[in-house]
């Protein structure tokens, strides 16, 4: 396909049809009507506002949300806001026929689904620009600003964009994701002007990348001096001491890159359409052979918001990649999964599932006084001491070399640098190298199993097989 069918094609599957815009409208309408009654007795309210993508019409066909704004005043203490908008929302999403359910970024606030469109009710103060009391009071800004500059069918381009980033696996700012929020997308059109030119510029990219629309910097070394060590920085435009792509990791980013480079070379629909397999467990032990996994999988006592948990999971994987390595083990790759309300699992490939039985110790250099303390304490118990260079060495035994027990050794004795809140449940957890036991427990779980073939693969949706 050439490149404009391609865009034609993708426009039909991300930009919503007429019957999608009136359940979004009448969902919206519905909330807001609630939201003004439950809170016309509430002190300290000024206002309801609908932000987001659904206010400046760049949500995409699949991914039907409201972003519902409750305006407090700034005399509001930040507890008894919060406090607020959680009961507020609560009554207002189960009036409205959803099931609510606490959610938590910078801030607590409230989700449910009503007839199928995902509703956050949150909360803001009503500031000036600058004067900001939580991280929410610039949306109503952003909104703003980009509903004054966007020029008409600018917002399918977006779409375009956001359809595109879905497809390969890059779409979120939040932490289970880390790559581009929709706020960004929309600055990027901005920017650029289009989809194409977005893809064009993102193919010869390369870190760090600085855009300041509003041009409030002097030079790109300023910019770099304020930001340090972030790969993509786009300031923003509201707030020229925030970069709007802090979230956006490193590898992310990349990833982008290398889509937007190979989209430029080979344009495809398959871009645009997020990869749903649906592996066989034959096919999944095929993958796995001859290779090392070790995995944890363990179930929450107590449901979790969504990002606190993913910031959990990462922090632990992280810290039980770190022990691994400190034991001697050579760690490929590691990954993080969970339902969210129930089933949590880290996984990692390593070089092996055994250390050496012996391992070399290296000992002070000669000319140092402790050097016969050395020789005392390991002649007898260690293969040595012997003189290399200046130095002296032995080779110690091992008590123990297997992966799983060494690593449940690690927990026992709190080595592991692992989440707070999720502790005990790993310490208690199933922690196995037979990765084949636990694709047979993944058999009836489809998010699960399409996971473990991710990681198997091992590598992004938009790179084909």
């Amino acid at each position: 396909m050439k490149l404009e069918e391609v865009l034609s094609e993708a426009l039909k599957l991300v930009k919503p049809t007429k019957a999608d815009e009136s359940l979004l409208k009448n969902v919206v309408d519905k909330m807001k009507n609630i939201l003004k009654e439950e809170t016309s007795r509430v002190e300290g309210v000024l206002g309801i506002s609908l932000e987001g993508s659904a206010a400046k019409n760049t949500w995409i066909k699949g991914r039907e949300e409201a972003d519902i704004f409750i305006h407090f005043d700034k005399n509001i203490p930040r507890d008894e806001m919060e406090r607020k908008v959680i009961e507020i929302g609560f009554k207002a999403i189960e009036r409205a026929g959803g099931k609510p359910r606490l959610m938590y970024a910078d801030h607590p606030y409230v989700e449910g689904v009503i007839n199928g469109v995902t509703v956050d009710v949150v909360a803001c103060y009503d500031v000036e620009p600058l004067n900001w009391l939580s991280a929410t009071d610039r949306t109503p800004y952003h909104t703003r600003y980009i509903i004054e500059r966007l020029k008409p069918g600018q917002e399918d381009q977006v779409r375009l964009l956001k359809g595109f980033m879905t497809g390969c696996g890059v779409y979120g700012a939040e932490i289970k994701v880390r790559g581009f929020s929709g706020y960004l997308t929309e600055l990027l059109v901005l920017n650029y002007g289009d989809f194409i030119n977005v893809i064009k510029n993102a193919a010869n990219w390369k870190p760090p990348i600085v855009i300041d629309l509003e041009g409030y910097y002097r030079s790109t070394k300023e910019v770099l001096e304020m930001f340090r060590n972030q790969p993509l920085i786009v300031i923003d435009p509201v707030d020229m001491g925030r970069n709007a792509a802090s979230a956006v990791s490193l590898t992310k980013l990349s990833e982008f890159i290398l889509a937007s480079k190979m989209f430029i070379s080979n344009p495809s629909l398959n871009f645009f359409k997020p990869q749903i397999e649906k592996p066989s467990i034959k096919d999944l032990r095929s993958l796995s052979a001859g290779r090392n996994f070790l995995y944890i999988l363990f179930k929450l006592e107590v449901e979790r918001p969504p990002d606190v948990l993913w910031g959990e999971l990462k922090k632990s994987e992280e810290g039980v990649r770190r022990a691994l390595e400190r034991l001697g083990f050579k760690v490929y790759r590691s990954g993080s999964w969970t339902d969210e309300t129930e089933l949590c699992l880290l996984i990692f490939e390593l070089d092996t599932l055994k250390l050496p039985n012996f391992t070399i110790h290296k000992g002070p250099p000669i000319h140092l006084n402790t050097v016969e303390d050395f020789v005392k304490k390991w002649s007898g118990k260690a293969i040595g001491p012997w003189i290399q260079g200046d130095r002296l060495y032995v080779l110690k035994k091992r008590d123990e070399t297997d992966v799983v027990k060494l690593l449940k050794q690690e927990l026992d004795f709190n080595r592991v640098a692992i989440a707070k809140g999720l502790a005990p449940l790993i310490r208690s957890a199933k922690i196995d190298h037979r990765v084949d036991r636990l694709i047979e427990y993944a058999a009836d779980n489809p998010p699960m199993l399409s996971f473990i073939n991710s990681f198997l693969k091992a590598k992004p949706p938009f790179i084909p097989d």
